[in-house]
């Protein structure tokens, strides 16, 4: 053998082995983070042209390497202040966990068994794989996954802080000569509606800054079958209870109990826009919403069956109660995903122009404040049918705004 061919061999052995030795450095790790379809986070309406370039699966991080816990650290203390995130806080505290804790997860057969199972809504909370970057982006080769745990930083579970309280005092709807409506004044201002990508969520909940120009009331409670039944001369409810949400009402017959009061109390009272609950119930914040940070807001009432009344459980710091409870709040913003831009003060689609409906049940409403699973959260929202079903299950409830003067 040559003094060549044996200076090449020795060449190959030494890359041999020290490919070896970096193939036994390799080691997995278990990142936990919400995973979701990549498409749920571009900020344009998605549309079949784009799925192969944008359809799969990534995660964002919060615990599984040093580095991980770090950078989540890092980011908390710089870009997550105590009192809570406002929009322009919110949107960049969102920029900085893409930048550094999103990870694309690798293709293969278990990506796309994993995109499957988290293409609508978030299912997976965990990634077992080998971390690596390559051109300046972060993946993970996934070697198995499961729903996970993840323990959220505390300032994110803390309960929601306004910004601002309302000035003027609430105001009283005259129903008849004994009953009236309270009504809890909700100031102007601007949100990220919606989800972030590092919560656990639908794919229909894009993030987006919503501006409300004008304040407004709320009804401080859903209508109750005892109110309802006063304006309206009925209560077609399954359940019974003067203190319970009447339940089921067609939306026909909850703009006809909007025009009765406006005609008696010389105001505009209609059913609440789809924003406009939601910017209520979260008391003008941006932060992220996980259930268990309303444990003492949550009440039963308006679940199937159930006799519990309004006001079982502590308002929000707005004053309203029930915001998030077993029936869906009933909005007059027909159905459609989340906006992926700015919006000022919208009011949705028109009836049956790009709204979300099917040939059996027609246009569907937007509604907010019910259970999905086990969710049950401001930013999630469901779907009611005109005549006061529900699409998702459930039972139908409705609020009431005043508007402004």
């Amino acid at each position: 053998m040559s003094m060549k061919l044996c200076g090449v061999i020795a060449v190959l052995m030494v890359f041999g082995m020290c490919g070896y030795c970096a193939a036994q450095d390799v080691k997995e790790v278990t990142i936990t983070g919400n995973v979701l379809c990549n498409r749920a986070t571009i900020p344009v309406v998605w549309d079949q042209s784009s799925q192969d370039k944008d359809h799969y699966p990534v995660i964002y991080a919060f615990s599984g390497t040093d580095e991980i816990t770090a950078q989540l650290n890092e980011i908390m203390d710089k870009y997550y202040p105590d009192k809570g995130l406002d929009v322009e806080t919110a949107q960049k505290f969102l920029d900085e966990f893409t930048k550094r804790l999103r990870y694309n997860i690798e293709a293969g057969e278990l990506a796309d068994k994993m995109h499957k199972d988290s293409e609508w809504g978030s299912q997976i909370l965990a990634v077992t794989g080998v971390v690596y970057e390559q051109d300046g982006r972060r993946w993970i080769k996934p070697s198995s996954f499961a729903d996970g745990v993840i323990n959220y930083p505390a300032k994110m579970i803390a309960p929601d802080k306004p910004f601002v309280m309302p000035e003027n005092a609430p105001i009283e709807l005259a129903v008849n000569d004994t009953l009236a409506i309270k009504c809890v004044p909700i100031p102007a201002g601007s949100f990220l509606q919606g989800s972030p990508f590092y919560q656990q969520r639908y794919q229909d909940e894009f993030p987006h800054e919503v501006v409300l120009t004008k304040p407004y009331y709320m009804s401080e409670t859903p209508v109750t079958q005892e109110v309802f039944e006063a304006v309206m001369g009925k209560n077609p409810g399954p359940t019974k209870g003067p203190q319970c949400p009447v339940e089921k009402i067609p939306y026909a017959d909850i703009t006809e109990f909007c025009r009765r009061l406006s005609e008696k109390n010389g105001m505009t009272v209609r059913p609440p826009t789809d924003p406009e609950v939601e910017y209520a119930a979260r008391v003008g914040t941006s932060n992220p919403c996980f259930t268990e940070k309303y444990k003492e807001q949550i009440s039963e009432a308006g679940v199937k069956g159930s006799t519990t009344p309004v006001k079982s459980m502590k308002p929000n710091a707005w004053g309203l109660f029930d915001m998030l409870c077993g029936g869906w709040t009933v909005t007059s913003t027909y159905k459609v995903d989340n906006a992926r831009a700015k919006e000022v003060d919208p009011q949705g689609p028109a009836r049956g122009e790009g709204s979300i409906q099917t040939n059996e049940i027609g246009p569907m409403h937007k509604s907010r404040g019910g259970y999905h699973y086990a969710f049950i959260r401001p930013n999630m929202h469901g779907a009611v049918s005109e005549d006061g079903g529900l699409w998702e299950g459930g039972t139908t409830i409705f609020r009431i705004v005043v508007e402004g003067k």
